[in-house]
């Protein structure tokens, strides 16, 4: 947790001089000058040498790529990480190197996780590792810290069936409909938890700030956001997948959802449903099993008819067209 907090003041720091320069001689704060001053900081700051110099190094790539993002209007601009929103460090190499030495995070024989300074680190491996270990992520969520992997195998996709495509139409009311009359219920997770949610956070706000009591209370109300991420990550994995395996070509709409949770009446639902989190496993699900996904503009296709496209003016409570050529 302590590394953690020393990446996160790194990141932070890097950030105001990135924007300092820039106020001052409008000139650019490279990655490079970020590795630079971080140098400095280790002889100045000893604290810095008790983290392994990767995680540290990896910071600044997160930054370039945070600006990379916001210059292709991807990305809001960054902002100062507080301690909840900076919840990961990286480390670029895993095991052993060429020559046999450790690199900072390895398997121990015990096949438990080891570091020179932590020593080893008790792990659940809930599966087998499958292929050349090339990068570790720790990431804190809540109490918990879990170990994710990135591996590199040899995988053959497989050839896209442009003849299997579907459609998909995504909402509230029903979480996703299919151009083949497929309907996916929508579990509304965060609407079930509402009621514990109000109750936990009521009895926070009674709570004198600081104290025992406070601080076991976060804990409850963390818990239930916890569970209520954990169910909608669950599920939405489990439709992308089954989707992906599914269909050779997948059609969804390329929605503004920043735009439709300004929508106060309507902003609470659209985050509980996930939309944009839906997209993005879809696109990488699609992408690793060789399918294709294809994001179309959303204007005018409830209008636009299908068949002879012709656009006809509908209100938002008519959901069937009827082509008037055929």
């Amino acid at each position: 947790d302590r590394w953690l907090q020393y990446c996160r003041q790194t990141y932070n720091s890097a950030l105001l001089d990135k924007q300092r320069k820039y106020n001052r001689s409008n000139e650019s704060y490279t990655r490079y000058d970020m590795q630079t001053q971080l140098k400095l900081d280790k002889k100045k700051y000893s604290f810095l040498k008790e983290v392994p110099s990767q995680p540290l190094q990896e910071v600044f790539l997160r930054l370039t790529k945070a600006f990379d993002n916001f210059f292709r209007k991807d990305a809001k601009y960054r902002k100062l990480k507080k301690y909840k929103d900076y919840n990961s460090m990286t480390f670029p190499q895993f095991g052993f190197n060429n020559k046999g030495n450790r690199y900072a995070m390895s398997f121990s024989q015990n096949r438990k996780l080891f570091n020179k300074n932590l020593g080893e680190i008790d792990i659940k491996l809930h599966r087998p590792l499958e292929g050349t270990m090339k990068q570790l992520i720790i990431k804190r969520q809540g109490e918990r810290w879990y170990a994710i992997f990135c591996v590199e195998r040899q995988a053959v996709p497989r050839t896209i069936d442009s003849h299997n495509v579907v459609g998909i139409d995504v909402g509230l009311n029903k979480y996703a409909v299919l151009s083949n009359g497929m309907e996916y219920e929508n579990p509304t997770f965060l609407r079930e938890k509402e009621k514990q949610l109000k109750k936990a956070q009521r009895k926070l706000s009674k709570r004198k700030k600081g104290s025992a009591n406070y601080i076991k209370q976060v804990h409850r109300v963390r818990q239930l956001h916890e569970k209520v991420a954990n169910q909608r990550r669950d599920f939405l994995h489990k439709l992308s997948y089954r989707l992906s395996k599914d269909y050779g070509v997948i059609v969804v709409e390329k929605l503004n959802i920043r735009n439709m949770v300004k929508n106060r009446k309507l902003s609470k639902s659209i985050s509980d449903a996930g939309w944009g989190m839906f997209r993005n496993m879809l696109d990488y699900k699609c992408e690793k099993n060789g399918d294709a996904l294809i994001k179309v503009e959303p204007h005018f296709t409830s209008q636009d008819c299908s068949s002879c496209g012709e656009r006809v003016k509908k209100s938002l409570s008519i959901r069937t067209h009827l082509c008037t050529k055929d």
